[in-house]
């Protein structure tokens, strides 16, 4: 484990203390440490799901079976019939 050295002050009201204080109690936790754990949980939470795309199955089905119907693509055609820029040797 690293050293903590990093510091985050924040300002809750007195109700919102003692219910995140009674639920640290509850785990055994310290105060800091049960903040620190909840507010790390949540950081993956979110970083996870914005890495990834949600939508209807529906719409995913759609969108993996125009992967599998080819289009004119005349842009790339025009492109092909060029010569080429660079040579493999």
């Amino acid at each position: 484990m690293t050293a903590k050295t990093e510091r985050v002050e924040l300002r809750l009201d007195k109700d919102l203390q003692i219910q995140i204080q009674a639920a640290a109690d509850a785990v055994n936790e310290r105060l800091s440490e049960f903040i620190r754990t909840a507010a790390h949980d949540r950081a993956d939470r979110i970083l996870a799901l914005s890495s990834r795309t949600l939508m209807p199955a529906a719409q995913f089905d759609a969108m993996m079976s125009s992967l599998d119907v080819a289009d004119e693509a005349p842009a790339l055609a025009e492109a092909a019939t060029k010569p080429r820029v660079f040579v493999r040797r």
